[in-house]
């Protein structure tokens, strides 16, 4: 009784698909069904790490220099010590200077899909899946690598100082992931001349078997047990956040990468949310989604790495 109501629901998606009410559209890429997966994706943790602000035209900023939408952002501005003087001292004149940093938007799309709609007849799987939502973790999955190749840029390499902090925020840390070597990678952060404590941790799903090796003598109480029993899910470790990704291609083994809380980081505009683009030509159906986003690290002592040597 299963497949003549799959392939029911299936043709009336495909006749709301191929209508030309936007409306019917809408209905279509909202319907739900089920077909047998063969690879895992996963939302994107750039987006959980920095949660992005919807923009509208009017707050962008016209630029000389490119054509492309930008959005200007202010940034803290440093101010100097406060000193001791004798009586009778009045202070010393300093100019006040507000740095600024740009973002700049760009676009984000998948590949225009073709199929004939008769053949789409035959499908028993779940339409929307295909349109909305692989498409949809696709494009976070290009956010997310666009992010973490921003982020080692900044941090120029291993044991590297970067000028703008004075420290190296990309180290790494012999032993393997232990819990000492653990508290030895929430220094990185803090040793900045910004003093800021680590509040996100990105780690791969293979790194974090590591901390599930964790012993009683090294997590204490019943954690240890919990871990054994049911693994590891998103939980706090030393008072920080751990973010579990599948994107091993982004965060190698043995790596973690550390984050501020997000107001300290940076910024991450929508300027247009994800827009599923729908076209029958005659009996071809084509289909693509697209977004316009921008996002920028406004401050590198917010951002660090720690790679765990054996």
């Amino acid at each position: 009784m299963a497949e003549p109501t799959t392939r029911l629901m299936n043709e009336t998606v495909l006749n709301k698909l191929t209508s030309d009410s936007d409306s019917l559209r809408k209905e279509a890429q909202d319907a739900i069904n089920d077909y047998t997966r063969v690879k895992m994706r996963e939302d994107g943790f750039w987006r959980r790490i920095v949660p992005p602000v919807t923009i509208t035209n009017d707050e962008l900023d016209r630029q000389v220099d490119t054509d492309k939408p930008v959005k200007v952002v202010d940034k803290e501005p440093d101010s100097p010590a406060a000193i001791s003087v004798p009586f009778a001292s009045l202070p010393m004149n300093r100019y006040i200077r507000g740095p600024r940093y740009r973002v700049m938007f760009d676009r984000i799309l998948t590949p225009k899909f073709t199929k004939d709609v008769d053949e789409l007849r035959t499908y028993d799987m779940d339409i929307r899946q295909i349109l909305s939502d692989n498409s949809i973790k696709d494009m976070l999955a290009e956010e997310d690598g666009k992010a973490i190749l921003t982020i080692n840029s900044l941090l120029i390499g291993a044991n590297v100082l970067i000028p703008d902090t004075g420290v190296a925020q990309y180290i790494t840390v012999s032993g393997g992931v232990t819990r000492d070597t653990l508290a030895e990678a929430m220094k990185v952060l803090p040793r900045t001349p910004s003093h800021l404590n680590v509040a996100t941790v990105l780690i791969n799903n293979v790194t974090i078997w590591d901390v599930v090796k964790f012993g009683r003598d090294e997590i204490g109480g019943d954690m240890a047990q919990d871990l054994f029993r049911t693994g590891f899910a998103e939980r706090e470790i030393m008072g920080v956040r751990y973010i579990i990704t599948i994107k091993r291609d982004l965060v190698p083994d043995g790596t973690v990468f550390l984050f501020a809380e997000p107001k300290f980081i940076g910024k991450f505009y929508v300027l247009e949310d994800t827009t599923m683009y729908i076209d029958r030509r005659a009996y071809m159906l084509e289909f693509f989604a697209y977004e316009s986003l921008g996002s920028a690290v406004g401050n590198v002592a917010s951002i660090g790495r720690v790679d765990f040597t054996p």
